[in-house]
């Protein structure tokens, strides 16, 4: 995996530019400016088509609160909305950023073909269906078989029916894997920011995909175990393989992680401050002795401890990537009835150096963990509840990548297909290979993943919905930074079950995105004929899409 190339963000945005209109590309565009476009060669699509796809995702997985906060990984420590889901209420325009990348990669793919690159081609497509797939699983039906028409007149394509739409996909993806396979033509490894030209680790990237698809509307399919046996037996990212994922140079804010001095952020700013891991992460993270604790989460700024002895004792910690942290512990009299009952009702970790911001709670620093001095950070600080890790404040790291599909996922889904009879293996073997990936992804040693997979807490029981159950629970800790991933199997599952956590007990958990706005005023037909299909048949985050029925 490399870092952005500087070059490419100027294809980036020179085509981001173009992709505003639904005409960018066009025929006279193409006549006009015929040493501009023959200039996009292969390796100049390909690294533009990465960049744009991975930082759509990982905008949405990390760089709003949104998804991280319907799955409990983030807690907003103000303006705390989507601790219960609010964002869910208003329509999402993600649909359109979607088709935006798609614009420019079917331009791509007719570019690619029009030059016999037919590996370049499976690998455009592959991405093609990844953010359709995103499409249909986030709103329903969506638009498909007329997407994207526009020069041919169709400016208001319909909504395909979303079985309609996996089936197309699928088949996309076949196709996909052939011309991978059988193209000629050489990927380079300098413009190939994902797997440096190694077409052996697309294809596997795109037989994934499949997978992926087909644990997504396994409910869906009667044929399921025969249709995930024949995908289980192609090439699919394993140990040793790259994560469909690209790093960060850290220098402007498009090569930026999000949280840095040159992420999106911005600096000054409070948003890094704003958001609190969950206590519900934490607490399970901490239950299970996860080592990854201490790569996310940063130690408590001034915990509270009941030894009177420990009161105003600082003490520094080091965690695993070199980041310092200062802390000092604060006494709670527990004899002090007044001051005490003043806070009790915030408290809730006691001589404990990592705690997380309980789930549901409105967006106010008082009521994580009894804090009480607002000072700190324009009154959005949090002295009682730990931060997320410095790492997570560099524009650039090593662990830190823009990720469309890591090896954890697919050793998960092998394990889940395993633990329901749909294909043959172990459970237990691609359940640990799911969390040894994981785990070294976030720069766990060797010494320490075998530690970790020897606890019997950790260990598969031997009936189904034991299996199935510790499957999904690490597998949502595994999917931290990748919140989509997480809603989608949170919903699919309602595993792990943590929809009555802290006030969430009093919130529904939504199924769904909005459509975006534009759609029932400039597209009604579509729109309309979208929304029945619904149930109940209502725009609303809460009505049912076909996976769902």
């Amino acid at each position: 995996m490399k870092s952005f190339l500087t070059k490419t963000f100027a294809i980036f945005l020179l085509l981001g530019i173009v992709s505003c209109s639904k005409t960018d590309l066009r025929q006279y565009d193409a006549l006009q400016q015929l040493n501009a476009v023959e200039s996009l060669n292969d390796p100049y699509l390909l690294s533009s088509i990465l960049t744009q796809t991975c930082l759509f995702y990982q905008g949405m997985n990390f760089g709003t609160t949104q998804l991280p906060g319907a799955v409990q990984f983030t807690e907003r420590n103000f303006q705390g909305g989507d601790n219960y889901y609010n964002g869910f209420r208003q329509p999402v325009n993600d649909m359109y950023s979607a088709m935006s990348t798609l614009e420019f990669i079917n331009s791509a793919i007719s570019l690619s073909t029009a030059r016999n690159s037919m590996s370049h081609v499976g690998i455009f497509t592959t991405f093609r269906v990844a953010l359709f797939e995103f499409m249909t699983a986030f709103y329903g039906d969506v638009y498909y078989s007329q997407a994207l028409q526009g020069r041919q007149g169709i400016l208001y394509p319909k909504y395909d029916h979303q079985a309609d739409i996996y089936k197309g996909l699928l088949k996309e993806l076949e196709t996909a894997a052939t011309n991978i396979s059988t193209g000629t033509d050489v990927i380079s490894p300098t413009y190939d920011l994902m797997f440096a030209g190694d077409k052996t680790q697309w294809l596997k990237f795109c037989n994934s995909l499949k997978v992926r698809l087909l644990i997504r509307e396994s409910s869906k399919l009667s044929d399921i175990g025969a249709q995930l046996t024949t995908a289980a037996s192609q090439p699919l990212l394993g140990t040793g393989d790259m994560n469909a994922s690209i790093a960060y140079v850290g220098t402007t804010t498009t090569n930026s992680w999000i949280g840095g001095p040159n992420g999106n952020w911005g600096v000054p700013s409070d948003e890094f401050d704003r958001r609190r891991p969950s206590k519900t992460l934490v607490d399970t993270m901490l239950y299970l002795q996860d080592p990854r604790v201490p790569v996310w989460f940063a130690p408590v700024e001034k915990p509270w401890t009941t030894n009177p002895a420990l009161d105003g004792v600082p003490f520094s910690t080091t965690d695993p990537n070199g980041f310092t942290y200062s802390s000092t512990w604060e006494y709670l009299n527990m004899s002090d009835v007044e001051g005490v009952a003043k806070y009790a009702s915030y408290i809730t970790d006691v001589n404990q150096v990592y705690v997380g911001f309980i789930a549901g709670m409105p967006g106010d620093s008082q009521t994580g963990n009894g804090n009480y001095d607002f000072a700190h950070a324009g009154n959005v600080g949090n002295f009682k509840v730990s931060k997320f890790g410095q790492l997570f404040e560099q524009s650039a790291h090593p662990l830190l990548t823009a990720q469309v599909m890591n090896v954890d996922e697919v050793q998960f889904n092998l394990a889940e297909a395993a633990a329901n009879g749909w294909i043959s293996g172990s459970a237990d073997s691609y359940y640990r290979a799911g969390i040894t990936a994981s785990l070294t992804r976030w720069g766990v040693s060797a010494g320490a993943i075998s530690t970790y997979l020897a606890q019997s807490s950790i260990s598969l029981p031997g009936d189904k919905a034991g299996q199935l159950g510790k499957i999904a629970l690490q597998k949502w800790i595994a999917h931290f930074t990748v919140a989509d991933e997480a809603y989608l199997d949170l919903r699919r599952t309602k595993l792990p079950n943590i929809f009555n956590e802290g006030n969430l007990f009093a919130y529904p958990f939504p199924l769904r995105y909005l459509y975006p706005l534009n759609e029932s005023g400039q597209n009604i037909g579509a729109y309309t004929a979208g929304v029945a299909t619904l149930v109940p048949a209502t725009d609303n985050q809460f009505s049912k899409m076909w996976l769902l029925q």
